[in-house]
């Protein structure tokens, strides 16, 4: 009896499938070790920043990051898209990558980071995230704007000499916002 009970069961155990392992999707908020193409509306602030440090360093590489950081200021945005527009009839949508932009500010002014390096930011987008940083209603609206719809999200990392680093999700117009289109349009 104990080799019959000992085949039955070698018989059933090669009849039984292991599950296959799921494909991974899409990198969410929480488990996102590349740039995220969606933010949730509800992401944290500390989802937020990762976001931005891994976009930045996909985008600009390690080095280039790393110079921002240590630079005494130092801006990442990222503008995520509300309800882009469909492709016209038999055409596929190319595919959406957010724009995003690195920043530091030194001595010679804001600088943006290229494929091949640092590139002066230009002067009005420049004097105009100086007016941002400058302005009250800046550093006191709330860190996360709710959302307003087809807006999308604007975000961005900063860190200004006297200021704490600060982390913003504006999902409505903002003056963080305005910030983030100097960054991208500069």
């Amino acid at each position: 009896m104990p080799i019959l009970s000992v085949f039955v069961l070698a018989t059933i155990a090669a009849c039984t499938t292991a599950t296959p392992p799921a494909e991974p999707g899409p990198p969410t908020i929480v488990t996102a070790d590349r740039p995220l193409q969606v933010t949730p509306g509800d992401a944290a602030l500390s989802d937020v920043r990762n976001d931005l440090l891994v976009t930045a360093t996909d985008r600009f590489g390690q080095a280039r990051l790393d110079e921002a950081l240590a630079a005494p200021a130092t801006l990442i945005a990222k503008r995520f898209a509300g309800m882009l527009p469909p492709p016209p009839p038999g055409e596929t949508a190319p595919a959406y990558v957010p724009p995003a932009a690195l920043l530091m500010k030194g001595a010679d002014g804001w600088l943006k980071a290229t494929a091949t390096g640092w590139t002066p930011l230009k002067a009005e987008q420049a004097a105009e995230l100086d007016a941002v940083i400058a302005n009250p209603a800046f550093w006191s609206e709330s860190a996360s704007v709710q959302a307003c719809p087809d807006y999308g999200s604007s975000q961005l990392l900063l860190k200004t000499p006297g200021n704490p680093e600060t982390v913003r999700n504006s999902q409505c117009t903002s003056v963080a916002e305005k910030a983030v289109q100097a960054a991208l349009n500069g």
